[in-house]
């Protein structure tokens, strides 16, 4: 008895499948027209490899665990606007400074990784001095660009294969000065003595604060001046925040650079 051939009907069964799946994809937003709708590519090797769209994606991800605020995220450093503030408002003879911090951004995130691993190069500031680049704190003004800095900087960190977080300064009040928030603190003090490069934005002195409060953040800055590990303190003044060694040490660790700002 000859073999019936079901060729055809296999093959149209296999392509309708393939159409199904294509379409499934599509519906569920994965991949994109370059990958067809599959998530991935041939690299040139011939391997396969994640397509742009899922890498974009994946990313997404990451900057939401490390907090970044979602108005930024997705931007970048070449975003920076350097005539006028984050208001729109015309910076005037503060363009000149703008583009100069726009220029030490820009190589701070060249050297990112060589900082991280304790290489990091020399830069020449106040009174003609060298000194290796390592902890920044950015003080300026409402509307000076801290919140986008300490955003794009981690994700830039991110997109380098660094582990990044962003941290905004009241949540940390609020888990320094609740005794109920002990596990909260723990695994802070922890992020802040492994992550690669932390930033924390909006530090400002506050007229009441729980007693414990001083005593917690010293621990976490102790934690990280010994981690050896840049962080980016994002403010409109820190001279007012007095606690212990730990945060005096996270202080002198960092060089200062104001940002520019509208009169």
């Amino acid at each position: 008895m000859a073999d019936a051939d079901f060729s055809d009907i296999l093959g149209l069964n296999v392509e309708k499948l393939k159409e199904g799946a294509r379409r499934y994809k599509m519906n569920k937003g994965i991949g994109c027209a370059l990958c067809d709708y599959s998530g991935y590519t041939t690299n040139y090797k011939g391997k396969a490899a994640m397509c742009s769209c899922e890498k974009e994606k994946f990313l997404k991800e990451l900057y939401a665990k490390a907090n970044v605020p979602r108005v930024y995220v997705g931007r970048t450093l070449d975003d920076w606007n350097t005539r006028t503030d984050a208001h729109g408002r015309e910076l005037g003879i503060e363009q000149i400074n703008s583009e100069r911090v726009y220029t030490f951004l820009k190589h701070f995130e060249k050297h990112l990784v060589d900082i991280v691993n304790n290489d990091p190069p020399t830069v020449r500031h106040s009174g003609n001095i060298r000194s290796p680049l390592h902890s920044i704190i950015f003080d300026g003004k409402n509307g000076s660009g801290k919140t986008f800095i300490g955003a794009v900087l981690v994700q830039s960190a991110i997109k380098k294969g660094l582990s990044a977080k962003y941290y905004d300064w009241t949540e940390i009040i609020s888990i320094l000065s609740d005794y109920d928030k002990k596990d909260e603190f723990d695994k802070m003090n922890e992020e802040f003595k492994n992550i690669d490069l932390i930033a924390i934005d909006g530090i400002e002195q506050y007229k009441h604060t729980h007693p414990q409060f001083p005593q917690n953040l010293d621990r976490l800055a102790k934690s990280r001046v010994n981690s050896g590990k840049p962080f980016i303190l994002l403010t409109y003044g820190t001279s007012g925040i007095s606690t212990g060694s730990g945060w005096g040490s996270l202080l002198r660790n960092c060089l200062t650079i104001r940002l520019p700002y509208t009169r």
